[in-house]
């Protein structure tokens, strides 16, 4: 008989502990709701990230994890950014004060970016914005509603490794983020539902709308990184760009020198019948 009570106890036990909603609203200072916040929830110690949200038109969010417990990261242009200790469940209002360091004595409201729900995702405008100051476009995706930086790419909450396109064409190497710079890119959209214009295992695209190039003719531009430490190591990098008409040839020469050191471990193993 004691052994048919324990088992729905045992079951709604295990049930419990597959996954837990972690919820709350964003609001400013005036408590109005802040929508497209990020709200990004990272494990500890190490602020691995787990999963990610972005706020709705009231400010509403949630997020569903098997881990609820960890710091939360709560992000949006023009406000200062929350590091918030989680426990799981509802975490109510959280406030985001304005980053007047950020914004200056410019005119608040036309510094901050707008946002657009497409059919296919979230767009936002760059151009005039605070975003156009983040000196390039890797600044401005590390930015971006839905959007998160993992290692040396970025992640769509929910979706994984995004395909990065400027102007259409897809992007084959990061350093091409870094060369364009963000006061020349217009708007950044983010497609969380690709359709049959892309190839079916294409979870996630990034569309990087900039402003057309000016001028002709040939340009370079060279980079040069040196780190010491135990070893030295070095980055050497020359971007090169040929524009005539309708003509754009453009390439990398990349060269890099790393030094590490590892740890050799030898174990010998040395089967015997006696010792």
């Amino acid at each position: 008989m004691k052994k048919l009570f324990l088992i729905p106890i045992v079951c709604l036990t295990a049930l419990a502990a597959q996954a837990q909603n972690i919820n709350g609203r964003i609001i400013d200072e005036k408590a109005q709701p802040l929508p497209f916040a990020n709200v990004v929830l990272l494990s500890l110690p190490d602020s691995t990230f787990i999963y990610g949200a972005v706020s709705d038109a009231d400010g509403l969010f949630s997020i569903k994890t098997e881990k609820p417990r960890g710091l939360l990261k709560v992000s949006s242009i023009g406000y200062v950014t929350q590091f918030i200790n989680c426990q799981g469940g509802n975490m109510g209002d959280i406030t985001l004060m304005t980053d007047q360091q950020m914004l200056g004595e410019v005119e608040i409201t036309a510094l901050r970016p707008t946002y657009k729900m497409t059919t296919d995702g979230v767009a936002t405008n760059v151009e005039n914005t605070v975003l156009s100051k983040a000196g390039t476009a890797e600044g401005v995706l590390s930015k971006i509603p839905g959007l998160t930086k993992k290692g040396d790419g970025f992640e769509v909450f929910g979706k994984g490794t995004p395909l990065i396109y400027i102007n259409g064409r897809e992007v084959r190497d990061a350093s091409e983020l870094d060369q364009l710079k963000s006061e020349d890119v217009k708007n950044v959209e983010v497609i969380t539902n690709p359709g049959a214009s892309y190839d079916a295992s294409v979870k996630c695209v990034v569309r990087i709308r900039a402003k057309p190039a000016q001028g002709e003719g040939f340009g370079f531009d060279a980079r040069s990184s040196y780190y010491q430490s135990e070893n030295t190591d070095l980055v050497e990098q020359l971007n090169w760009n040929y524009r005539h008409n309708n003509l754009d040839v453009f390439g990398t020469l990349h060269y890099s020198l790393t030094n590490i050191r590892w740890q050799s471990i030898t174990t010998t193993i040395v089967p015997a019948d006696t010792l």
